[in-house]
C-alpha cells in the first residue's frame, strides 16, 4: 500500500469515527443529568438558590409540543470534516477538489439535521389562570403530569423563565 492509499484510508477511518463519535453526542437532549432542558423539576447552578416569585392558580389547558434544542455546533463542523475527507477520496485533479467541497457541504448539512432532531424533547404548553385572574401560557418539558382543573404554582424567576408545579 502507498502513501497516498494509506492516507486516505486514514482519512476514512477518521471520517466514520467522527460520524459515529457525532451519533453518540447528539441523542441526548438532557443537561448532562438525565433531566430535559426545559425541566419543570431540573435547576442548573445558577438557577438553585435564587429568588422566584410564586403564584397560584388553575390549569386550564395541556398541549402537548416539541421544543427544539439548542445545536452547538459540533454536528455540523463534524459533519463537514467527515464528508469532505470521503469526498477527497473520489476522482483527482480538479474533480477530487470539487468532490470534496460537495461532500464537505453534503456533511455540513446532514450533521447539523442530525444534530438538530436528536436535540429535541417532548415539551407541554400549560395554560393557567393565576388566582388574581391573569391567564399565563407557559411551555416546559414534560416531566411533569399536570391535568386540567389542577391546582398549582407558577415559579418565576428574574430571567423571565418560569415553570408549573402541583401543589
Amino acid at each position: 500500500m502507498n502513501t497516498t492509499q494509506t492516507l486516505k484510508l486514514t482519512s476514512i477511518t477518521v471520517a466514520c469515527a467522527a460520524l459515529l463519535a457525532l451519533g453518540g453526542c447528539a441523542t441526548n437532549p438532557m443537561m448532562g443529568t438525565g433531566v430535559p432542558q426545559a425541566s419543570a423539576n431540573g435547576y442548573t447552578v445558577s438557577g438553585a438558590q435564587s429568588v422566584q416569585a410564586v403564584q397560584l392558580g388553575v390549569v386550564l389547558a395541556v398541549r402537548p409540543v416539541e421544543i427544539a434544542g439548542q445545536g452547538s455546533g459540533i454536528g455540523a463542523i463534524g459533519g463537514a470534516l467527515a464528508g469532505g475527507a470521503i469526498g477527497h477520496k473520489i476522482g483527482s485533479g480538479n474533480g477530487q477538489k470539487l468532490a470534496t467541497i460537495a461532500g464537505a457541504l453534503a456533511g455540513l448539512m446532514g450533521g447539523q439535521a442530525l444534530e438538530g432532531s436528536a436535540a429535541k424533547e417532548s415539551g407541554l404548553l400549560v395554560t393557567v389562570r393565576l388566582d388574581g385572574g391573569q391567564v399565563l401560557a407557559i411551555t416546559q418539558a414534560a416531566d411533569v403530569q399536570l391535568a386540567v382543573g389542577q391546582r398549582v404554582q407558577v415559579l418565576a424567576g428574574r430571567d423571565g423563565k418560569a415553570r408549573v408545579l402541583p401543589l
